[in-house]
């Protein structure tokens, strides 16, 4: 089934395939979960994270749909009906796709640019109005290609979690 998914996700032009790590940080008991996996993104709106530790464990963004089994707990949704889902949905295929200002826009967040690392390019969103269960802030960072190597997802809910990309 994993093959198939990611066999789905890569058809088609403007894509990447590449590895990912996770660290998902508790911030209440401090406990970090750490996940790696593969990661495939089709422009404008596929991408598979399939993870291999655990093993089993996707998220999945199918144009409007995101669907995903994080260690048993599986979700199908669509993102139109779902505005919490929508924002996450969009926040993280722009983020990948360097379009941080739409972000900054559609979640009505405050957007900083700086120089990152070797030429790259550092930014960090601070949204003004959370959602519950939505994102309060985000850090992005971009090689000097423009490919995200770098994503940090803070959540309302006291959940920080950083993700290290690799091409």
């Amino acid at each position: 089934m994993t093959a198939l998914l990611v066999m789905a996700v890569t058809a088609g032009a403007q894509s990447f395939e590449g590895s990912f790590k996770q660290a998902k940080t508790l911030k209440v008991s401090g406990k970090v979960i750490k996940s790696e996996g593969v990661i495939n993104y089709t422009a404008p709106d596929q991408l598979a994270m399939v993870y291999t530790q655990p093993e089993g464990d996707y998220f999945i963004i199918d144009g409007p749909y995101v669907r995903m089994d994080m260690r048993g707990v599986a979700l199908d949704v669509n993102s139109t009906t779902n505005k919490t889902v929508q924002g996450q949905r969009n926040a993280i295929l722009y983020s990948i796709a360097g379009k941080y200002e739409d972000i900054a826009k559609e979640m009505d967040a405050d957007c900083t640019e700086s120089a990152g690392k070797n030429g790259g390019k550092h930014v960090v969103l601070k949204m003004r109005k959370v959602l519950p269960k939505g994102y309060s802030g985000m850090e992005l960072d971009y090689d000097k290609a423009g490919k995200l190597t770098r994503m940090v997802l803070e959540e309302a809910g006291g959940i920080s979690t950083e993700y290290l990309l690799t091409y």
